[in-house]
């Protein structure tokens, strides 16, 4: 009997401690956070506030149910509801690695022949068709086309994640044009 007895107190400790686990921290007491992004130097935001660029480290806010975000390149990366303890407590801090989204730019050239360059670099050349570079990071690029005919054209290009960009470049008359 004395055995059931610290058993079933045991499952009582048990369920409870996960309980308590679960509740929400209480609210509007002093805390301190710290948010490490991958890739650094992203907004991050909470409970609707600015509170800078990543990292934040053992920044004071207070505590409760908060939604954190963070946003790099104009991209929401992070939109969730935490958990903020008061005082100094371990679960404050959050590290996230999140992901730039990718796009892509098709490009279509005049003359048909072309080398094409993005940021700087040879990305591949264009043989009459257009030519789709693949998987750029979200966010403003230069797009230069070094064509057969010695002349060139380039256009700054902002990639949006998920999304492919169309251009054309015309190195006949050294203008550009955004489809």
């Amino acid at each position: 009997m004395k055995k059931l007895y610290i058993f079933a107190l045991m499952v009582a400790f048990l369920v409870t401690a996960a309980v308590a686990d679960e509740d929400p921290p209480p609210r509007g007491k002093a805390a301190t956070i710290t948010i490490i992004t991958n890739p650094p130097n992203s907004e991050v935001y909470l409970g609707g506030e600015l509170l800078g660029n990543s990292p934040i480290e053992n920044r004071a806010v207070k505590s409760g149910r908060q939604t954190l975000v963070v946003i790099d390149q104009g991209y929401e990366l992070v939109n969730q509801r935490v958990n903020v303890w008061p005082g100094n407590d371990k679960r404050n801090t959050f590290d996230y690695g999140t992901k730039i989204p990718k796009g892509h730019i098709k490009v279509t050239t005049k003359p048909g022949k072309c080398l094409i360059f993005v940021d700087g670099e040879n990305s591949d050349k264009t043989d009459g068709a257009p030519l789709t570079i693949h998987n750029l990071d979200a966010g403003d690029h230069v797009v230069r086309a070094e064509c057969s005919n010695r002349k060139s054209a380039e256009t700054l290009v902002t990639v949006k994640g998920e999304e492919t960009i169309e251009i054309e470049l015309d190195a006949t008359a050294g203008g550009k044009k955004k489809k």
